[in-house]
C-alpha cells in the first residue's frame, strides 16, 4: 500500500448555490485539517463558462497553496458534482443549471489551467453518492447496512448503499437511483421539494414578501412560530414520507439520512416525515447528517482509499 503520510486530497463539493472545499489528510481522513482549512463561497449557476471554471481554478489553487504551507503533497482532486454528469470523463451534461459548461470536459480544463500532468488523479462523483459515502463511513449512518441518502437543496438527490457499497439498481431503487424526476401532482418531486418549490409554496399560502427570500429565512420564521412557514415544513415532511415509504419498504432500508441545505431545518419536518414512515420493518434510523458541510467532502476523499 502506498505510504499516505503527508499526502492529502483536495476535495470540492459543487452545489447549486455554493462551492465548498478543503484538504483531507489521506493518513487520517477525519483529521482536524479538513475543518481548519474548510472554505465555502457562493456560486451562480447562471454564470458564464469562463467565470464558473475560473471559480473552480481559484479554489483549487488556494487549496494547493494551503497544502504547501502544511508541507503536504496533493495526491489527487476529488469533486462532488450534481448531475447529469459524465463522471468517468469529467464532462458536464447539465442543462437546468450550470448551462454554460454543458459539454465541457472539466477534467481537461483543470489539468490545463493548473498545469498538471495528464495522468494526475482527478475524480468526479455524484453529490448524493459522495454525501452518503461520507456519512456512512464517518457520520450518522455508520453501522447501518441498507441506507438511503437524501440531499435537499436547489434540487433533490438520492443514493443507496448496501453493506458499505453504493448500488444503482435493485429492489426499491428507482431508475438510475434518481428520485428527483418521480412524478408528483402533475410535475416532479423536485418541483415540490426543492428550494424553489418550498419558496413557491410559502407564497401560495399567503406568506409575506421578503427581499431575497430563501429557505433559511423560512426556517428562522418558523422557529419564531410563524404559522405559514411551519405549515410549509410540515408539508415538506409529509410529502417526503409519502414518496420514500414505498421505496424504503421495497429496499428494506434500516436507515434514511438527510443532507443538503434544506435538511438544516430537519427538526421542523421530522414529525410529519416519521408519521408517514411508521411501521416500516427494520427502519431504525431517520436522521439528519452529522458532518454538516463536510459530508460530501469526506465522501470524495474516501474514493481515493477504497
Amino acid at each position: 500500500m502506498q505510504d499516505k503520510e503527508n499526502k492529502c486530497i483536495v476535495a470540492l463539493d459543487v452545489g447549486g448555490t455554493s462551492l465548498k472545499w478543503t484538504l483531507i489528510d489521506l493518513a487520517n481522513l477525519n483529521s482536524s485539517i479538513s475543518k481548519k482549512f474548510f472554505h465555502k463561497i457562493p456560486v451562480n449557476p447562471e454564470d458564464s463558462a469562463r467565470i464558473i471554471i475560473k471559480t473552480f481554478i481559484q479554489a483549487i489553487k488556494k487549496a494547493f497553496e494551503e497544502a504547501s504551507f502544511l508541507k503536504f503533497e496533493v495526491n489527487g482532486i476529488g469533486i462532488s458534482m450534481p448531475g447529469p454528469f459524465n463522471y468517468e470523463e469529467g464532462i458536464s451534461l447539465m442543462k437546468h443549471k450550470f448551462k454554460a459548461i454543458y459539454g465541457v470536459n472539466l477534467k481537461k480544463e483543470l489539468i490545463k489551467h493548473l498545469k498538471l500532468k495528464d495522468n494526475f488523479p482527478i475524480k468526479f462523483i455524484g453529490d448524493p453518492l459522495a454525501f452518503l459515502i461520507g456519512e456512512a463511513y464517518f457520520g450518522a449512518a455508520r453501522g447501518c447496512t441498507r441506507v438511503i441518502g437524501i440531499t435537499l437543496g436547489a434540487g433533490i438527490g438520492a443514493a443507496f448503499m448496501i453493506n458499505g457499497q453504493i448500488v444503482l439498481r435493485g429492489e426499491g431503487i428507482p431508475a438510475n437511483g434518481e428520485i428527483w424526476c418521480l412524478p408528483y401532482n402533475g410535475g416532479t418531486i423536485e418541483d415540490k421539494l426543492s428550494r424553489h418549490g418550498i419558496i413557491k409554496r410559502y407564497k401560495q399560502l399567503g406568506g409575506r414578501s421578503y427581499r431575497d427570500l430563501d429557505v433559511d429565512k423560512l426556517y428562522f420564521l418558523a422557529s419564531k412560530g410563524d404559522k405559514i412557514s411551519l405549515r410549509v415544513f410540515e408539508e415538506l415532511g409529509s410529502t417526503l414520507g409519502e414518496i420514500l415509504r414505498p421505496i424504503a419498504l421495497e429496499f428494506r432500508a434500516d436507515c434514511i439520512i438527510f443532507g443538503g441545505g434544506i435538511s438544516k431545518s430537519f427538526s421542523l419536518f421530522v414529525r410529519t416525515l416519521k408519521e408517514k414512515l411508521k411501521f416500516i420493518p427494520g427502519l431504525r434510523k431517520i436522521v439528519p447528517a452529522s458532518l454538516g458541510d463536510l459530508s460530501a467532502l469526506y465522501g470524495v476523499a474516501k474514493e481515493f482509499t477504497i
